[in-house]
């Protein structure tokens, strides 16, 4: 995903240099050697993955001042990919909290109380939502306003024209 691969590639940690090795073990874990244990397997896969979903959050906690290194850096189809798959991926949702949590500062009015609105009421947070109280239809349309002011307050973060 453009928008994890942009927070590790502009980071100085020296960490930042396994994501692209990351990906290729994850994809290829015998790689340049030969496994003698058919778990040795599957552990590699495994670090690998960690890696790959935990090392953008360790990049972006990294950052003295992440929304001046990172500004501009994203396009808004970026940023959407980003926050369309905080609902599928855990590590992009606590990421997405982490962001938001150091923006908070930053964000002034409407936008804040609608990410403040999206945090409590995240199915993440309340895994029954409103069952019983509204339509699916009318929770898929609540559920992409509130996608749209994050994808809006993430812009405005990281100045994305």
């Amino acid at each position: 995903m453009k928008f994890l691969e942009i927070i590790v590639e502009n980071s100085s940690i020296k960490e930042a240099k396994l994501y692209a090795p990351a990906k290729k073990a994850f994809a290829k874990p015998d790689t340049g050697i030969t496994i003698q244990n058919k778990s040795a397997y599957h552990v590699i896969k495994d670090c690998a993955l960690m890696t790959i979903n935990y090392l953008p959050l360790w990049a972006f906690g990294n950052y003295k001042n992440p929304f001046e290194e990172l500004s501009g850096k994203f396009q808004r189809k970026d940023v959407e990919g980003f926050v369309s798959s905080i609902e599928t991926n855990v590590m992009n949702q606590q990421l997405l909290s982490i962001i938001l949590d150091k923006g908070r500062n930053i964000i002034r009015g409407e936008r804040e109380d609608s990410i403040e609105e999206y945090k409590n009421n995240s199915e993440y947070n309340n895994p029954y939502g409103e069952y019983g109280t509204i339509s699916a239809e009318n929770s898929s349309t609540d559920e992409i306003k509130s996608n749209s002011s994050v994808v809006d307050a993430l812009c405005k973060l990281f100045e994305v024209k």
